[in-house]
């Protein structure tokens, strides 16, 4: 991700990630139908040396990339991780573009648990069994390959409703996983899953593609990685609670709950990110002169 603003020419960046959001909506749902059907057929041992293999052939296409991944940089440069860590901190307490960004992320995170609910509810709530949970995985699917396109139109010319689009996007998350513990039978959950997914591909896509406009590829690499980490640190703990809520309260309450979570944290997020969404508005999205770490 850091580096695909050093892979396409800028004009061409708003719909690389549109492109590599929704293949990812497709991995998962075509990818997602053919394990089922090779570990159906061969048995999941077969299903995980194939998914291995599929890795390797990745990573041949990747080294078949000759363009440069990033900027010149000294030569004997060797940050720290410490050092790594206060430099990202200290560029996004000075660009609030890049706490914004990373902040929808981290909000997402904390809510993103409630994906531990889909099989719970496909082959309990619904005894649906395995293609229940299927269904609603291709619907998660289609909803993440339709939502970064929706996100691109959002942002408008010069992604100036960038940051406007972003929230609605993650408040369409929250509002399909409320609506999913509402879901009186599998097919309107389907639609509730394709729904918030739609919303959550968006914010994904759109979030990470203005990390990659405002960030200088310096210390771009550095802060790709603070925003994973700190997704995966929310993640993991909102699948815990999550697991603790379904056992306490039920899977469909659970959702609704997580649901109003992101819900809550969208609307937050868009009022406290009013100055920056107007700066946006006016100006256009792009780094900021004199940002640029030492």
């Amino acid at each position: 991700m850091a580096a695909t603003p050093n892979l396409v020419d800028e004009r061409d960046l708003s719909i690389a990630n549109a492109l590599s959001g929704s293949l990812w909506g497709t991995m998962l749902a075509v990818g997602g139908a053919l394990g089922g059907v090779v570990a159906g057929v061969f048995g999941t041992d077969a299903a995980i040396v194939i998914d291995s293999v599929s890795f390797l052939l990745s990573a041949l296409l990747i080294l078949r990339i000759h363009t440069s991944f990033a900027e010149a940089r000294v030569p004997h440069e060797r940050p720290s991780l410490r050092q790594d860590t206060v430099d990202t901190v200290r560029y996004a307490r000075k660009d609030h573009r890049v706490l914004a960004l990373l902040a929808v992320k981290f909000g997402w995170g904390v809510a993103g648990g409630v994906l531990v609910l889909l099989p719970l509810l496909a082959l309990g709530e619904f005894r649906a069994g395995e293609i229940g949970l299927g269904l609603l995985m291709a619907a998660r699917g289609v909803g993440a390959l339709i939502g970064p396109f929706i996100g691109r139109a959002l942002a408008g010319p010069q992604d100036r409703r960038l940051f406007g689009a972003i929230g609605g996007a993650l408040a369409t998350f929250g509002f399909g996983y409320a609506l999913l513990g509402l879901a009186p039978a599998l097919i309107f959950a389907m639609g509730a899953v394709l729904v918030a997914h739609t919303g959550g591909g968006a914010q994904w896509t759109l979030s990470s593609y203005g990390l990659q406009r405002v960030v200088p590829d310096r210390i771009r690499g550095r802060i790709f990685a603070f925003d994973g980490m700190l997704v995966t640190l929310t993640f993991g703990a909102s699948s815990i609670l999550t697991g603790w809520l379904a056992d306490a309260i039920g899977a469909p309450a659970t959702a609704f709950t997580m649901g109003a979570i992101a819900f809550g944290w969208a609307v937050v997020w868009t009022l406290l990110t009013g100055d920056l969404r107007r700066a946006t508005m006016l100006e256009g999205c792009g780094p900021s002169p004199g940002l640029e770490p030492a």
